[in-house]
């Protein structure tokens, strides 16, 4: 009856407020981390790419690191909802738009991707530190990963590896 339906409606409150609780970038503590190892890798002149699992993972990265990352840093994202051919060209865009201001060298790009990128596209001559923001399952998802930048063609000596994950990780 109606005590039922009152019961219903303040635990929906309870649980909407609880939700709204977690939105937002400043309780975001794993988007806080990303967010200073990003910088760190900027500063040390690097381009990273930011690999998750889901695509609305990777929309809400690009959305929040939009504008956090300083004025000479462009970020763009790359997931499965976009073609391969549209994949490539998000690609060769971002690559465009910071090599236009190469006279300035503080310009860096940032890609967040899903593992759509983790095959068959060649990211070395863009890209040259990896951010794991999400585990995968199989752990040779990362080697993938990892083997899209760091190959033939790569011109840092080094490619940075950064792996994010949480105290109740393996």
């Amino acid at each position: 009856g109606a005590a039922e339906s009152e019961e219903a409606g303040a635990r929906l409150l309870e649980l909407s407020q609880r939700a709204a609780e977690l939105v937002g970038p400043a309780e975001d503590a794993k988007l806080k981390a990303l967010t200073k190892h990003l910088k760190s890798l900027i500063a040390e002149g690097y381009h990273p790419i930011v690999f998750c699992r889901y695509i609305p993972t990777a929309e809400y990265l690009a959305t929040q690191l939009d504008g956090k990352l300083g004025k000479k840093t462009k970020i763009a994202a790359v997931t499965g909802t976009l073609s391969p051919q549209q994949r490539l060209e998000r690609i060769e865009q971002l690559a465009a738009e910071s090599a236009e201001e190469a006279g300035d060298p503080a310009v860096r790009r940032v890609l967040i991707a899903t593992d759509c990128l983790s095959e068959g596209v060649n990211l070395q001559h863009h890209f040259d530190a990896v951010v794991h923001y999400d585990l995968a399952w199989n752990p040779t998802r990362h080697d993938q990963r990892e083997g899209r930048v760091d190959r033939y063609g790569q011109k840092k000596d080094t490619v940075r590896v950064i792996t994010l994950y949480g105290s109740d990780n393996g």
